[in-house]
């Protein structure tokens, strides 16, 4: 392991979620002195289940979500929940998002799947004069692509057209996935067959769920609670990377809150602050950093990171950190089939529509995809039919009926990187420790809202092919949990915080990981791509330190 005495390491990484995994694990393996810092705890997998096991049932679904994504977790004051009121929200439009600050990260309770963007995905102003195009293409992307499928164990289906259109295998691959894809219940199977007239056609998402021993991993059982937990470890989390870089010598500081980068007068960051939960402050120096603390998160405390220097704050030059936060908001329709179906066996997503991901429509509304999700809320459906006064055996007959035949349809709309859509630290609001809480304004355009209103109607059109009932059609801005933006990836050092590499523009030694730097986020879900991105920065590190 290398060492030097003027510094405590070769690398801090600020944030052990995946992104931060993957690159401690990389320089630790390579020899390098490595550091992690991690706001929350270390969290054991058979507590989480255990709490989540026997959490009291709740009925409503504001609390059936918390319940079955939030509560298993720890909700200490010096790292306060999402899923409380910890994100102020100040636009017209709320960004409920939800995410974990323990060791491992969100992907505790993802649901995993893992997607590639496009080729048309990278050069979205060329092409229909939407959003950003990034500085770099597919083709330079496509090997890390690879890399990270590897190193999340993912598992897909080799030559299936992720374009929806049904024809040859696409994007581009110069290697199959890791493993081979997961069984389809019997749902999805019926479901494909009565869309196929429509035209729609069908795709098997790519999961990070295990379908073969993968390394300390054994395969997925099925048991359709991968958010919050997957209580056998067969689901990818970012603590297994964690684990692996500790293994090779790298030291992680949990309970570590970094509240302040501080940069000298030549631009290099020189150290960072951090705080315990008792509230002493603490620092520590490294040649190197990376901040891997999510896109909401990370751009908090870049704008924290002020001084005389930087006024504006780290890596702020451009006035772009905190801007251009994007997500996937979406839509959904209940539907009632006609005959029994019987979802909820098997992961909790993994069919899906594209025929909306990529054409020239994109033009004039944004790509989309449509999921069928494997759920079933059965509480939801007891409660409502308890206060009807259903009771006895035509409770549990009805109960029965409903479970076998509802389900949910949801749309993912892309959305567009704008401005004025930001976090910043709150002014007036701050958290257990005394540090400013996220405030956060988010907005959708004429672009998302036509967008909305075709997908209504392909929606109702998909119904008719299900011979289903539309329970409810919800139109109202449903956030899907995908940050994206506020430190995005540009050649400009005036309109853009990092540079293809990842590297910010003002500080030669320091990268952002993650989703964050994404000019365009795609429909898709964006943790592989955040991954592909972290890989290629690891190399970088490797050339440099």
């Amino acid at each position: 392991m290398s060492s030097s005495q003027e510094f405590d390491a070769d690398l801090i990484v600020i944030g052990s979620g995946v992104m931060g995994g993957l690159i401690a694990s990389r320089l630790a393996k390579a020899g390098k002195s490595v550091i992690i810092m991690e706001a929350g705890p270390r969290v054991r997998r058979a507590d989480i289940v255990e709490t989540f096991r026997n959490a009291p049932v709740k009925l409503s679904l504001a609390n059936m979500k918390a319940q079955g994504a939030g509560s298993p977790f720890p909700n200490p004051p010096h790292i306060p929940s999402t899923y409380g009121d910890y994100l102020k929200q100040v636009g017209p439009v709320p960004y409920p998002t939800k995410y974990l600050r323990v060791v491992g990260g969100t992907t505790w309770h993802f649901g995993s799947a893992l997607w590639r963007m496009i080729p048309n995905d990278f050069k979205l102003r060329t092409l229909y004069g939407r959003g950003r195009d990034w500085p770099l293409g597919y083709d330079e992307l496509e090997p890390y692509y690879c890399e990270a499928e590897a190193e999340l164990g993912v598992s897909g289906i080799d030559g299936q057209d992720e374009s929806g259109h049904g024809g040859a295998a696409w994007p581009p691959r110069s290697k199959p996935f890791p493993m081979k894809g997961l069984n389809e219940p019997y749902f999805m199977k019926r479901a494909a067959e009565l869309l196929a007239p429509g035209g729609y056609n069908p795709v098997i998402e790519p999961h990070g769920r295990a379908t073969r021993p993968y390394g300390n991993r054994p395969v997925c059982g099925g048991n359709n609670n991968c958010n919050p937990v997957c209580p056998i470890g067969a689901k990818y989390d970012g603590s297994m990377h964690i684990d692996e870089a500790e293994r090779h010598g790298a030291k992680l500081y949990d309970n570590a809150v970094v509240y302040r980068i501080e940069a000298g007068d030549d631009g290099k960051i020189r150290r960072i602050h951090y705080k315990k939960p008792d509230g002493t402050s603490h620092q520590l120096t490294a040649r190197h950093f990376v901040l891997a603390a999510y896109a909401i998160e990370g751009p908090k405390l870049l704008l924290m990171s002020t001084s005389e220097k930087y006024p504006n704050g780290i890596a702020n030059s451009s006035d772009q950190v905190g801007r251009n936060l994007m997500g996937h908001t979406g839509i959904s329709m209940n539907v009632m089939m006609n005959e029994d179906v019987w979802p909820g066996q098997g992961p909790t997503e993994l069919l899906v529509y594209l025929n909306y991901r990529d054409g020239p429509f994109r033009k004039d509304i944004p790509s989309y995809k449509t999921k069928f999700r494997n759920t079933v809320p059965t509480s939801q459906i007891a409660a409502s039919l308890l206060a009807k006064g259903v009771l006895g055996s035509r409770l549990d007959a009805e109960i029965r009926r409903q479970s076998a035949r509802s389900l949910n349809v949801a749309v993912d709309l892309e959305t567009e990187a704008l401005p004025q859509n930001r976090i910043v630290p709150s002014k007036t609001h701050k958290d257990g420790i005394g540090l400013p809480v996220p405030e956060i304004y988010y907005s959708v355009n004429g672009y998302w809202n036509a967008g909305r209103d075709f997908a209504v109607k392909d929606l109702t059109r998909m119904a008719g092919l299900l011979n289903a009932d539309i329970l409810k059609m919800d139109t109202n801005h449903q956030d899907r949990q995908h940050i994206m933006g506020t430190t995005i990836m540009g050649d400009d050092p005036k309109d853009s915080v990092v540079d293809r590499d990842c590297r910010t523009h003002d500080h030669p030694n320091l990268f952002i990981a993650g989703t964050g730097v994404m000019p365009s986020g795609s429909c898709m879900n964006p943790t592989l791509t955040g991954a592909a991105l972290s890989v290629r920065i690891a190399e970088t590190l490797l050339k440099e330190i």
